[in-house]
């Protein structure tokens, strides 16, 4: 449906260009980048629509007679009940299926009503982490101090090494929200995973240039991480004395930093949002590791190997300018969620 700024664009486009329907239908696409050959009227259709603007003087459609439209009668009960829905719900959800079933209408009914009339869509709850009354000013202030630091140098953000650690679960995990199965009937898939899945720890390093890793880790008897016999603290030691400037090492319930040599900066806490291993690196690594298939922990282990070492520097680069831009966000929401 044609708004009425619109309408106006396409009159003065037909009177501009010799009263041609189709120069003016031309142009106006155009101006509003819309696909060629689609819509929004055909030439014989602006005709009418000129006719009608020149007999009335309006660009509004002639009131139809006879009785409204169903859809646009519905429209207020509907918009009504999901409101009362979405009190009703602690965390602001409503549903089209629950709203029909309590007006007594097709779901496929209310879901068009709701998309076409009252032009709204369904969005997803989003997870993240319990933000303290003072993790917002540290959040803040970090930003703040990561764009001082970056005025002085441009490259510092490319130098900082980003370090975390992952599990790798044999089994792997299957997102049922991403995985449809088209079918004309119920295939009644399933798929079996033991309750306590054998698993593998992984650390890997990286700057904006280069990646350090995998390394596999395992816990000591006093609980804390310990390398597993693959030089991960060789080869820490000479990437942070070489071309990483400040080392990161964020964690997800408190704010923690280790320093190369130069820098020392408290990591804001309860911020994966902010840190590239959590938003970017494990999960992409794991929707590449498991589309192998991995049948043992070594070969789960290999294909970690492989994935990283197949990881580009570009891709590295790309990732910590999308940790820059996250940090644009935090200044405008005061420090809070970035999503």
């Amino acid at each position: 449906m044609l708004s009425a700024p619109d309408k106006a664009l396409l009159v003065k486009l037909f009177y501009m260009n010799e009263e041609s329907a189709t120069i003016a239908l031309r142009k106006f696409r155009v101006q509003k980048n819309a696909k060629i050959g689609k819509g929004p009227l055909t030439p014989a259709g602006l005709l009418k629509f000129v006719k009608r603007f020149e007999e009335t003087g309006k660009l509004e459609d002639r009131a139809r007679a006879g009785r409204p439209c169903l859809k646009e009668a519905r429209a207020p009960c509907i918009a009504v009940e999901m409101e009362a829905i979405a009190s009703e719900a602690a965390s602001g959800t409503n549903s089209a299926r629950e709203a029909a079933r309590r007006l007594g209408l097709p779901p496929s009914s209310v879901r068009n009503i709701l998309r076409r009339i009252l032009q709204l869509y369904p969005y997803k709850l989003q997870s993240c982490h319990e933000l303290l009354p003072t993790d917002t000013a540290q959040k803040e202030a970090f930003a703040k101090w990561a764009f001082s630091k970056m005025e002085q140098d441009p490259t510092w953000v490319f130098n900082i090494l980003w370090t975390y650690e992952a599990h790798f679960l044999f089994h792997g995990d299957v997102n049922n929200h991403n995985c449809p199965i088209w079918a004309t009937s119920n295939p009644r898939e399933y798929t079996q995973k033991p309750l306590h899945s054998p698993k593998g720890t992984a650390w890997c390093g990286f700057t904006g240039s280069f990646i350090i890793g995998p390394f596999s880790l395992k816990r000591s008897a006093q609980s804390k991480w310990m390398d597993n016999g693959n030089g991960k603290c060789s080869a820490l030691s000479n990437a942070s004395a070489g071309d990483c400037r400040v080392m990161f090492n964020s964690t997800r319930r408190s704010g923690k930093t280790e320093s190369s040599r130069r820098s020392r900066y408290l990591w804001p806490p309860r911020s994966p949002d902010l840190t590239p291993a959590d938003f970017w690196l494990w999960g992409y690594l794991k929707s590449r590791v498991y589309l192998s298939g991995p049948s043992s922990l070594s070969e789960l282990k290999d294909a970690i190997r492989r994935e990283v070492s197949s990881i580009h520097p570009d891709v590295l680069h790309s990732t910590v300018a999308g940790f820059v831009t996250r940090l644009e966000c935090l200044l405008p929401c005061g420090g809070g969620h970035v999503v």
